[in-house]
């Protein structure tokens, strides 16, 4: 809650989410926006006749003006939102799902086979990825002109065709991109060597080595613990990656290596008439202005957010909130409830004084039942049951402020309990308090050994 805090006391930050909600709400509301023609359906549509070259400025029935060929610059920026979100989308999910679970599993591993795979992972690295959006242009082009065929900027056309269903390399050619395949392939790097550097140091921790002595599996600690504590570099990472992807994906659609960008498609019909008669840069300004802020807007609002989570993740920042503009909200006012009669609520055989003098605490600030049962526990000395609603108030980031000082008060009655220890580094870990958080998982290491 405290990193959300930080996230929008920026205004840079809300900025960038303004920018892709923009994006969102294009794509969502493009069928309302533009329809499209029935007859000849997708992101490019003719108002006019294809054959007049001369670009026509802006006007009622096009807003943004027409391209040569008469390409309404308007419908391709609305439908090209859509397009730019489920193809960055797509490759930063699988490119950062394969790299962070490579680099957790490698580190995890260790020795000479956390060798082996990353310097797998460097020899990808070591491959440019335009290289490889040519390498697999190329086979797709080889493949199926061999079939009859021939491939224009990702379109199948001409293939033979065989009796009964389609062959499997007809549906996969008619699926597979070479861009999206291209930047899965060699993106990854980053992101399993960033998992693995911060792996390798939490895997000797002393939660890491209470889970192993607790029995826990390679698979549970991996995918429990190692990749939650260590993912928040790989989220800032993917932040600034989808907008990249769709910067990199109009580029080499511009110069027709790879790529089926509608916004970089835009500025190639266009290209001949960015400078106008007389070298006059903005005599046709529409040809390449809306398609280049398209593509600057969506790349500099997910840099933006990407700024941000990287603050927000920031430990150093943990308990420094910025000022926010929208600080001047009203304050809820706070319901308290007395421990004692809380206690007494819910088990009425305590005695609200014993309760009280077990464990000083301060009033409850919000009237939430777990948390006073977990308290109520302690008071009847059922130390299991109330570390077991304090882990789960934990798990739901819930009263952690609260729990960590009740827990600091176990510590000290308790001293040579693990489990309080490895709780109050959890609570600690939350509020951004790594180093105290480490001691106190250190000490809860010692316990179990």
């Amino acid at each position: 809650m405290r990193g959300l805090n930080r996230f929008f006391s920026r205004w840079q930050n809300w900025v960038g989410v303004l920018l892709i909600l923009s994006y969102a709400i294009l794509a969502i509301a493009a069928p309302v926006l533009s329809p499209q023609d029935p007859k000849n359906p997708g992101p490019f549509l003719v108002k006019g006749r294809f054959n007049e070259r001369q670009p026509q400025p802006p006007s009622l029935t096009n807003p943004l003006g027409t391209l040569p060929g008469q390409v309404d610059v308007f419908h391709t920026i609305v439908w090209g939102a859509g397009d730019a979100l489920t193809f960055s989308f797509t490759v930063v999910f699988l490119t950062s799902l394969f790299g962070v679970t490579y680099g957790a599993v490698a580190g995890y591993m260790g020795g000479w086979v956390n060798n082996l795979l990353m310097r797998i992972a460097d020899a990808f690295l070591a491959f440019p990825i335009i290289a490889g959006v040519v390498f697999f242009q190329q086979l797709v082009i080889m493949t199926i002109s061999s079939q009859g065929g021939y491939y224009i900027q990702g379109q199948l056309f001409g293939m033979e065709e065989y009796a009964g269903e389609p062959s499997f390399l007809q549906t996969l050619f008619n699926l597979i991109d070479p861009l999206m395949l291209s930047l899965i392939l060699f993106s990854w790097m980053p992101y399993s060597r960033m998992i693995n550097a911060v792996v390798i140091t939490l895997k000797n921790t002393e939660y890491i080595q209470a889970a192993r002595a607790l029995g826990a599996s390679p698979n549970r600690i991996v995918f429990r613990h190692l990749i939650p504590n260590s993912i928040s570099p790989a989220i800032v990472l993917a932040a600034r990656d989808i907008g990249n992807v769709v910067l990199f994906q109009a580029t080499l659609t511009f110069i027709h290596i790879g790529g089926n960008s509608p916004w970089g498609e835009l500025l190639f019909i266009g290209r001949n008439w960015v400078i106008g008669p007389g070298g006059n840069l903005f005599r046709y300004w529409w040809v390449f202005v809306p398609a280049t802020l398209a593509v600057l807007l969506f790349g500099i609002g997910w840099n933006l957010i990407g700024d941000g989570l990287s603050e927000a993740f920031e430990p150093s920042t943990a308990g420094f909130e910025k000022p926010s503009f929208h600080k001047l909200k009203q304050k809820k006012a706070k319901v308290e409830v007395q421990v004692p009669t809380a206690l007494q609520a819910i088990r009425p055989g305590i005695n609200p004084v014993v309760a009280s003098k077990r464990l000083s605490i301060s009033p409850v600030t919000e009237n939430d039942l777990l948390l006073q049962v977990a308290r109520g526990a302690i008071a009847e000395q059922n130390m299991d049951q109330a570390l077991h609603a304090y882990s789960h108030l934990l798990r739901h980031h819930r009263h952690v402020s609260e729990i960590r000082n009740d827990l600091v008060k176990l510590a000290r009655q308790f001293p040579r309990h693990a489990m309080i220890w490895a709780l109050l580094g959890d609570a600690l870990t939350q509020e951004g308090n790594r180093e105290y958080a480490n001691k106190a998982y250190e000490q809860a290491g010692k316990l179990t050994q």
